[in-house]
């Protein structure tokens, strides 16, 4: 069996665009706002509630994940604006 470049190429692209699309996915089930993915390792990500860009691991990243983050920094964002 031999392989072309040019399908090595298009594979790489094709797993790219379902590892974006997938993450995409989960950030806006999970109630966050797509910002993208960064160096291909980070998913990338906004608070609705306070703008923050948040980020988790591509390896990471589920609907619950991204709640889960969103939580923690909206409370982090409500006890520092209180102090």
């Amino acid at each position: 069996m031999t392989f072309k470049l040019s399908n090595i190429v298009t594979a790489e692209e094709m797993y790219r665009q379902d590892v974006k699309a997938s993450a995409r996915a989960c950030v806006e089930e999970g109630g966050g706002i797509w910002v993208g993915i960064q160096s291909g390792t980070l998913v990338l990500f906004n608070s609705k509630k306070t703008g923050s860009t948040l980020a988790l691991k591509t390896t990471e990243i589920t609907p619950e994940a991204v709640r889960r983050r969103i939580k923690n920094s909206n409370e982090q964002f409500r006890r520092a604006s209180m102090g």
